[in-house]
């Protein structure tokens, strides 16, 4: 199942994003592009390069198969040098792990982007046969759900469809998200 997923990615969608590429090149080209829209193509076309890559990634992660402590290391690598990560000696099912990575990177993502953080710590702990993960940051708070915030709202979603529960604390002294699955 893995690899005909990452079969339909590098078929579909990284094409798809490779083929983009190109036809920003073509405007980046163009001699009678002005030097304002020049400027702001490179940027999207430097942001799709990094996108690319993390497709390409994600594709060979699907073909191998992956190790999620490495993968949970990796992602707080890449947001944020504020995240400290305690696993102790938790067990993350595999039904579990793909819904975790995309769930906690947009979490990890929020409390670096918008709350101002100094420190941010993930915790995965275990008890009665279940797996909780807690995010909480020393940021400015605020947090909440809203129509208007879809990352928060897609991760309640995908948590609750799960059959997991996801509360969110946010106070003057942080935010707090903690998932039970």
């Amino acid at each position: 199942m893995r690899i005909a997923i990452a079969q339909e990615i590098h078929d579909g969608i990284a094409q798809d994003l490779i083929a983009l590429g190109y036809q920003i090149d073509l405007v980046l080209a163009q001699p009678e592009t002005p030097p304002s829209v020049r400027h702001e193509m490179r940027t999207i076309r430097h942001n799709l390069s990094d996108l690319i890559v993390k497709v390409r990634n994600e594709i060979l992660n699907l073909r191998k198969g992956f190790d999620f402590w490495v993968e949970i290391q990796r992602l707080a690598d890449q947001i944020s040098p504020l995240i400290h990560i305690n696993t102790g000696d938790s067990v993350v099912e595999p039904q579990d792990q793909e819904l975790l990575l995309l769930v906690v990177a947009e979490l990890l993502r929020n409390a670096t982007h918008h709350s101002g953080a100094t420190q941010i710590h993930l915790t995965f702990t275990q008890d009665n046969n279940q797996t909780m993960v807690v995010i909480s940051d020393n940021g400015s708070g605020g947090a909440k759900i809203t129509q208007d915030r879809y990352g928060l709202v897609g991760c309640v979603e995908r948590v609750q469809r799960h059959g997991g529960k996801i509360d969110i604390e946010t106070g003057m002294k942080g935010t707090t998200v903690s998932i039970t699955l």
